[in-house]
């Protein structure tokens, strides 16, 4: 996941930075299908159920809530 969180969180700065300032409730979405691909990523790398994926990301939220940068603005 922190391969994932050092390829992806530029990007995410840069839509953050840009976008999330005069759309802030709108990206709300963007960032919930975020965190939803996540956890289907980890779903499938973990070969675990939902369940227990969910409980993973929280997790790792848990640990390193400054691992994503869209973390600090939604929780997984």
């Amino acid at each position: 996941m922190e391969e994932i969180a050092k390829e992806i969180n530029p990007i995410v700065c840069g839509i953050i930075n840009y976008y999330h300032k005069f759309w802030e409730d709108d990206m709300r979405i963007v960032w919930n299908q975020l965190n939803a691909r996540l956890l289907k990523w980890v779903k499938w790398e973990k070969d675990l159920y939902k369940k227990a994926s969910v409980r993973y990301l929280k997790t790792k939220y848990k640990e390193h809530p400054n691992l994503f940068a869209h973390w600090l603005l939604v929780r997984p």
